[in-house]
């Protein structure tokens, strides 16, 4: 079974790879994806036509209610991302298509399905298998929101809109806001902290945020809520919030549903010293400062490091032990939304922001310094536990968002 289930996804992954290399994304020069899609000279007026990007869920639908009340002409937009037909990974997608259609009659609005299955795989989930299979642990959501929902669905969506002649701006129920006071497309966060989503777009460039309104991001949740509500959204209002990655269902475990695309063998956990203390089920399946689970004498272990060349998994014993803690690390793949700060246009050129290496974590303030034109290195003034290569640093000036690399390697001085 086991050798049929890795033959089938063996066949699958090449037929998608040829695929990938027939309608792989343009290239990225930068920071800026190359698309058909033209940047915005103006702010959004009532009466222009808006393409909503909805889920299903209650932001998007409250999103819907807002647009319209404010008299733009609203249609509906629902991403079929993963093809829930033959994967074990199930996605609620009819039923949340079904729900989108329910909440655009009711707003009288029109609304449609477009399938984006094979881009999807193509410039996210492959690239996510891959990150996993070289020992890091990617961010596929600000992957999908840079190639997909305002890559792939924007272009379409202003390719559609410039055919009929009129220009037509591109929505979504993100927690986050546009500035556009100072001739430049601001990315900016939420206004509410526990809820802002800056950190997920910031791979997205400018000339396709220009074209972008977020409804939501003057308002904190429980207002979104009331709103849903109030507007007769009572079913909506009480489905559980989407807080996983589409492909992987809501009852699946992450690791064993990578395992049924990657082949990793398990090999040896090990102390700072080499010691063995136990086996791991594939590095794939750890992610820095988690708990390993891994049971030797009475200490708790956590992963502090992979060697993916002798597939060994790193422990340590204590969930504050300082090999779990860095405030020093290099990005790559740099994205700057609107252009490069000019204190970093030459190398070891540096400028203090706020950063965060993940989502909903406490900005700390850190110096960057640039090394090379994609590579910069970031220093945190305090240290931060679980740092993780190939997720994603980003940066703030206040609530400016001004964008994010990947992390490539990290300072940990015990390693």
């Amino acid at each position: 079974m086991l050798a049929h289930r890795n033959a089938a996804t063996s066949i699958a992954r090449r037929f998608f790879n040829s695929l990938y290399r027939l309608h792989a994304s343009k290239p990225i020069i930068s920071g800026k994806r190359c698309s058909h899609t033209l940047p915005s000279k103006r702010s959004p007026s009532p009466g222009d036509s808006v393409i909503l990007a909805m889920s299903g869920g209650v932001d998007s639908s409250v999103s819907a209610i807002l647009l319209k009340e404010q008299g733009y002409k609203v249609q509906g937009v629902y991403m079929r991302n993963w093809d829930t037909s033959d994967e074990r990974g199930v996605c609620t997608s009819e039923e949340d298509y079904r729900d989108v259609q329910s909440v655009c009659d009711t707003l009288d609005i029109p609304c449609r399905r477009i399938d984006f299955t094979k881009e999807y795989w193509n410039q996210v989930f492959q690239k996510t298998l891959d990150d996993y299979e070289r020992g890091v642990t990617p961010n596929p959501d600000v992957m999908c929101n840079r190639e997909i929902k305002f890559g792939a669905l924007l272009e379409k969506c202003s390719i559609s809109s410039s055919t009929a002649g009129a220009e037509t701006w591109f929505a979504t129920g993100h927690y986050a806001r546009i500035d556009r006071s100072d001739g430049i497309t601001k990315l900016l966060r939420g206004m509410d902290a526990s809820k802002d989503q800056s950190y997920y777009l910031s791979a997205v460039g400018e000339q396709a945020l220009s074209r972008v309104m977020f409804p939501l991001g003057h308002l904190p949740k429980t207002r979104v809520k009331e709103l849903a509500l109030h507007h007769g959204l009572d079913s909506i209002v009480k489905k559980p919030e989407s807080m996983g990655i589409c492909f992987v269902g809501k009852r699946a475990k992450f690791a064993d549903f990578l395992a049924q695309y990657i082949h990793a063998p398990p090999g040896p956990a090990v102390d700072l010293q080499g010691n063995i203390i136990g086996q791991h089920r594939g590095l794939f399946a750890y992610t820095i400062g988690q708990g390993a689970h891994i049971h030797h004498g009475t200490d708790r272990w956590f992963v502090a490091g992979k060697d993916v060349t002798s597939n060994k998994l790193i422990c340590v014993p204590g969930t504050d032990h300082p090999s779990l803690f860095a405030h020093r690390l290099t990005a790559r793949d740099w994205i700057w939304i609107n252009g490069e700060p000019p204190e970093l246009n030459q190398v070891n050129g540096s400028l203090v922001l706020d950063g965060q290496v993940r989502y909903r974590q406490s900005s700390i303030k850190c110096t960057i310094t640039k090394k090379t034109n994609s590579h910069y290195d970031v220093e945190f003034q305090s240290p931060i536990r679980g740092i993780a290569s190939g997720q994603n640093v980003v940066v703030w000036n206040g609530d400016w968002c001004l964008g994010g690399g990947i992390i490539d390697a990290i300072d940990t001085p015990t390693l």
